[in-house]
């Protein structure tokens, strides 16, 4: 083997490495309650709309909730149209519902969204795939707004989302 290919080797190998030994700690707080921990993942801006702009998410977890999460976001559209329903795609993942309008708020160009909507807390370990290509559809009036992923946002989160929702689910299991 050459040494360029024990390089590019090693190289590979590596980034596999960091990717699994990733510092999660810095994405999430945690709380012990009398009834299960409660787990919040921070805001993060993964997704994005040429017309209307990002999307912003967390996510709340509770232990012995029924598997439960609920999926917060924030996005920006042209008019102030309130939304009824989301969909966040990645790969054969979808969450999606009814969304709750938590408020509007007139910005610069456009409005500021925010909703909240409840989504299967086991499907979140396979949501954040690594080599999926997501999308967030939220409907609003008559017509759909996509939001694609942000490629090199994703590959460098979908990982630490992973190994969140990992960990959640062992430690829910003891």
């Amino acid at each position: 083997m050459t040494k360029l290919g024990l390089l590019a080797a090693f190289c590979a190998v590596g980034g596999v490495l960091m990717a699994s030994g990733q510092n999660i700690r810095s994405h999430y707080v945690s709380k012990a309650e009398s009834d299960g921990v409660i787990y919040h993942t921070f805001p993060v801006t993964l997704f994005e709309s040429r017309e209307a702009g990002d999307l912003t998410f967390d996510i709340t977890y509770k232990e012995h909730r029924g598997g439960r999460a609920t999926i917060n976001f924030t996005c920006r559209m042209a008019q102030a149209v309130p939304a009824d329903s989301v969909r966040f795609v990645s790969g054969r993942v979808v969450l999606a519902g009814p969304v709750e309008k938590l408020y509007l708020e007139p910005e610069k160009k456009g409005w500021k969204h925010r909703y909240t909507f409840d989504a299967d807390g086991s499907l979140l370990c396979g949501f954040f795939d690594e080599g999926a290509e997501p999308e967030v559809t939220l409907y609003a009036g008559e017509r759909p707004y996509v939001y694609r992923a942000k490629r090199s946002a994703w590959r460098s989160y979908a990982p630490i989302g992973y190994k969140i929702f990992e960990m959640i689910h062992v430690n829910e299991r003891r």
